[in-house]
């Protein structure tokens, strides 16, 4: 039986899980992990919440952008 996640494992698998799925056994792991550990689903959270807030500001700066190019002058000038 493999032993149990570290926090540092569960960390990097958590910021991989940003950038790809994570396989069955590594998201059971994290699971595990999570149940027992006190400090890493608040860094879960965090990660979450760094994921929203990016998101928001995506589409905030992305209707900016439209809204740009809607207004009189606003296009290529050469």
């Amino acid at each position: 039986m493999r032993p149990m996640l570290s926090c540092r494992d569960v960390t990097r698998l958590v910021l991989e899980g940003e950038e790809r799925t994570l396989s069955l056994g590594e998201r059971v792991g994290v699971r595990v992990h999570l149940w027992i550990c006190k400090a890493c689903p608040a860094f879960t959270r965090q990660v979450r919440l760094m994921r929203s807030a990016l998101g928001q500001w995506q589409a905030y700066r992305d209707a900016g952008d439209s809204l740009d190019d809607t207004k009189p002058g606003s296009g290529d000038r050469r």
